[in-house]
């Protein structure tokens, strides 16, 4: 299982509710594909951030390394375009099937939040939201061509700090797992952030700044369109 999403964009808590389970072991941004040795029988899990950390088929190679020294390239497009992580989507799904749990965040709020919490610039910050949202959308519309691909489950934050317990059900039974109540303890085995946890008032972005003309109408079209999915929304 793999729960993804954008930078500032709510990944933690839902990784913070599924470690939370009794039948999930969750690691958190681990690189190296050491969640494929994790013993004891319980569902293996990763969390990583688009496209920083992950892409489809792009992975990180060692060599990398020395243009992460540059503290002025790592707040460089360029260095944006590499992924931390040494597996890609592709060799997840090639070692057995991939059940990704995909979170949407409203993009004001991550934008402006990866430039406050992350100093990058309002670009980058938009292009790393943007791409998220490609990425999904892929995962969506794709998963049939790839056998161990498995459709997405996607949750908006906003819903899931609004309605966490409906949400974490509806989450739990789209793939499969019994829920367990112990899952709305996430709050507090928030190991990144500690405390931090369904917040309803982190809705609204912590800067009035409009950046949606950063973004192409494209992609605003295709995130309205994996919101329909969304499974905060209560089920026809």
């Amino acid at each position: 299982m793999l729960v993804l999403g954008a930078s500032r964009g709510g990944t933690t808590i839902v990784t913070a509710a599924l470690g939370s389970h009794p039948e999930v072991a969750m690691l958190d941004e681990e690189f190296t594909g050491a969640v494929f040795h994790v013993t004891g029988g319980k569902i293996r899990g990763n969390k990583l951030c688009v496209p920083n950390q992950l892409e489809w088929s792009k992975r990180y190679h060692r060599c990398y390394k020395i243009l992460g020294v540059n503290g002025f390239l790592r707040k460089r497009k360029l260095w944006n375009l590499i992924p931390r992580s040494e597996l890609s989507l592709m060799d997840y799904v090639a070692r057995g099937p991939v059940q990704s749990v995909c979170i949407l965040r409203e993009p004001n709020a991550v934008i402006s939040s990866i430039i406050q919490r992350e100093r990058r610039s309002a670009n980058i910050a938009a292009f790393r939201w943007q791409r998220c949202v490609e990425f999904i959308a892929q995962i969506h519309d794709q998963h049939g061509q790839h056998d161990n691909l498995l459709p997405p489950a996607i949750v908006s934050f906003e819903g899931l700090v609004q309605s966490p317990e409906e949400t974490l059900k509806r989450l739990c039974q789209f793939i499969n797992l019994p829920y367990a109540p112990a899952m709305m303890n996430a709050p507090s085995r928030n190991a990144r952030y500690a405390g931090s946890g369904f917040d309803a008032s982190k809705i609204q972005p912590s800067s009035a700044i409009n950046f949606e003309s950063l973004l192409s109408t494209a992609t605003l079209e295709t995130y309205q369109r994996l919101l329909v999915q969304d499974l905060s929304l209560p089920q026809s």
